[in-house]
């Protein structure tokens, strides 16, 4: 089975690598990288102190991928050719991938820090796995995390798949192809109960960490596979944390809850959590599972619940 998998990925590679040769890359996207590459060493206050402007995207760091079999290239933008510290660090260099929409110009799937990101095909589909920071999965140095997804057309995003290696179960909010924590409010597709939560749910806090000496805390919006079988993806809200709880204290963690989104736009609640405890997501099957446990590394070992849909009650239960 990996024999295939790894022959799956090889050809991908040669087919990228043979269109990359026939493809000139969009003016944009090497406007982007020129940009980024340059104003890493610009300086505001003297513009003359600066090494001579780069005018030439360096070799290899934008190439043509298929992800979609739609005819069109698809765009992978990598960081770590050009050898700019500010896009690397010690979970790999910025990754962006851009996905094709035809007469519609791209649009933007992945842009993430990344050892490698991988495109490669099985199940019958194409697939893109992302190595990232291993933090993300465990607190083992030596044990690698990698999160795969499959290009979704109608949603116009990549959905989450099991990675290469056959893991299925997913830590809700731990990687995100798109970082999305710098959103100064919730995300334009939350459904309104959720985002209302977002708002109705802050806290003000005192912060020595902080310059100003207030901390603001916000429950955390994260969008997950369907789990009762609509075909909608639904969401889990992470509650606000506590004042009284310092960054890092588990202890303190207030857990988690399930909204189902409606036809409506409207989503309603179908599972609240005890404290302390997290979301993971098992991608096996359609629709997806959610798991409800403590604080672990995600090795087999931890107090789980396996939460079933019950369609009668509408909600999730043990």
């Amino acid at each position: 089975m990996r024999v295939t998998i790894l022959a799956s990925v090889l050809g991908m590679v040669l087919a990228a690598g043979a269109t990359a040769q026939a493809q000139t890359p969009p003016e944009g996207l090497a406007w982007m990288v020129l940009r980024d590459i340059n104003e890493t060493t610009f300086d505001r206050d003297d513009p003359t102190n600066r090494p001579p402007l780069v005018t030439r995207v360096p070799d290899g760091v934008i190439r043509a991928v298929d992800l979609t079999p739609d005819g069109h290239a698809d765009w992978r933008v990598d960081y770590g050719p050009a050898e700019i510290s500010a896009y690397c660090g010690t979970g790999g260099c910025t990754q962006i991938l851009y996905v094709s929409l035809g007469d519609d110009g791209l649009t933007r799937a992945f842009d993430e820090q990344a050892h490698e990101l991988t495109l490669y095909q099985q199940d019958g589909e194409r697939r893109v796995e992302a190595w990232v920071h291993h933090s993300l999965c465990s607190s083992d140095a030596g044990r690698e995390c990698r999160f795969s997804y499959a290009w979704d057309a109608d949603l116009r995003r990549l959905v989450e798949r099991p990675n290469r290696e056959g893991v299925t179960v997913i830590p809700v909010g731990a990687f995100s192809p798109i970082d999305r924590s710098e959103d100064r409010g919730p995300r334009d597709d939350a459904p309104q109960p959720v985002a209302d939560i977002w708002f109705k749910t802050r806290t003000t806090c005192a912060s020595v960490y902080n310059d100003d000496g207030i901390d603001v805390r916000r429950p955390a919006l994260h969008d997950i596979p369907d789990v009762d079988g609509d075909g909608r993806r639904d969401w889990v809200v992470e509650r606000t944390i506590p004042c009284q709880a310092s960054p890092g204290d588990m202890a303190m963690i207030p857990g988690f809850e399930v909204w189902l989104t409606r036809d409506d736009g409207q989503a309603v609640l179908a599972y609240g959590s005890q404290a302390e405890r997290f979301a993971r997501i098992d991608v096996a099957a359609t629709p997806a599972v959610v798991i409800d446990e403590p604080e672990c590394d995600n090795d087999g070992s931890c107090a789980s619940i396996v939460l079933k849909w019950d369609a009668g009650a509408q909600r999730l239960t043990p």
